[in-house]
């Protein structure tokens, strides 16, 4: 249930604050969020070693509740698709991408009535994008491996920033990663990565963290990227 609270006390915020009297719809955000986890559920695949969960989703409501949402539908789809990406972590699942929630009208469907599916993604996951320019990897660096890019990112200087602002050394584009979100610290000897109190945390060899000094191979989750830390080479 924590996961759902959080998604409960976030949409209740929205609906006080922004949209305070703009909710009108007898649709109920915490009965679409439930639908959408039994259709990853549901839709899930098994891979090699691998559970892949659905990626698209769709919403389809009726015409008066469509209405009635109006501009909140947009807020909803963003916490919806945060809602089932920390649902398939909960369950272990694995994501070509992030999820995406779509609202569509259904003229067949009457006033309180919705309905949910839900799709793999057939196009290529997306990459995170790290920053435009790294310096050239040297002998004696440690570097990191985001996710499926053609090069590591090279650790260099005291600190080197991981989150959603483009000003971050290591930039990703994900929802699910807050703005400043993480760093890696140089150390005497080797690298820490630091937790800066993100929304989402963050997670190495699958637990949550606040600071750990890190190994070759330790395994960084940041939202839905994978980085891989490896002990300079000689």
């Amino acid at each position: 249930m924590g996961i759902l609270s959080d998604f409960e006390d976030r949409i209740g915020g929205a609906i006080e604050g922004v949209f305070a009297g703009a909710f009108r719809s007898p649709v109920q955000p915490v009965e679409i969020a439930r639908a959408l986890a039994r259709a990853a559920d549901d839709g899930r695949s098994l891979g090699v070693a691998t559970v892949y969960a659905p990626t698209s989703y769709t919403v389809a409501l009726s015409p008066e509740d469509a209405e009635n949402l109006g501009s909140f539908r947009a807020t909803l789809a963003g916490e919806l698709a945060t809602y089932i990406a920390d649902h398939a972590r909960e369950r272990g699942y694995h994501l070509h991408g992030k999820p995406k929630v779509e609202f569509v009208v259904h003229d067949d469907l009457r006033l309180g009535r919705f309905r949910v599916s839900a799709a793999l993604s057939e196009e290529p996951a997306a990459v995170p994008q790290a920053v435009e320019s790294h310096p050239p990897v040297a002998p004696g660096m440690a570097t990191v491996t985001v996710g499926d890019l053609g090069h590591d990112v090279a650790l260099s200087g005291d600190q080197v920033l991981v989150g959603r602002l483009a000003e971050c050394q290591i930039h990703l584009d994900d929802a699910n990663v807050s703005r400043r979100h993480a760093a890696f610290v140089r150390l005497d000897s080797g690298w820490a990565i630091t937790d800066l109190g993100s929304t989402n945390g963050t997670r190495v060899n699958g637990e949550a963290i606040e600071r750990v000094r890190l190994h070759d191979g330790d395994v960084i989750e940041i939202g839905l990227a994978r980085l891989v830390y490896h002990e300079p080479r000689g």
